[in-house]
């Protein structure tokens, strides 16, 4: 690489990302808005899988790949890595769009500054 962006990246910088807002994100108002997920979703490395998988490390890991959770092919098939964005975008369109035939069920958020608090939120509680 030379050290350039890709037009597409020079766009969503210049444009900001439709996926996460505009505005300066607030991880405070994410964890209210995570009490939702909690129902389904651990947030730490001893905390466990419930009827969804620990999100302990998520950014960066590719779907499907906590071990001991038995994910549904869709999602393990999905080829998602994720990141904000593909997170950020799970919560726009919904599961049943993004990754069809997966376990998690029908859930957006429709707020794009709600999301946005929601990933800054995660980024915080699931880093190592």
């Amino acid at each position: 690489m030379n050290g350039r962006l890709p037009l597409a990246a020079l766009l969503l910088l210049a444009a900001g990302s439709p996926a996460l807002g505009d505005d300066a994100p607030d991880p405070e108002r994410g964890k209210t808005l995570f009490r939702a997920c909690a129902f389904c979703h651990t947030l730490t490395p001893d905390g466990g899988n419930r009827a969804g998988p620990t999100l302990w490390r998520l950014f960066g890991r590719p779907a499907g790949a906590v071990e001991g959770y038995h994910y549904s092919p869709a999602l393990k098939g999905s080829g998602i890595v994720w990141d904000e964005v593909a997170v950020a975008r799970l919560f726009e369109i919904g599961p049943d769009v993004m990754t069809p035939g997966s376990k998690m069920p029908m859930q957006t958020i429709t707020s794009a500054a709600d999301r946005r608090d929601l990933v800054a939120y995660l980024r915080e509680a699931t880093a190592p």
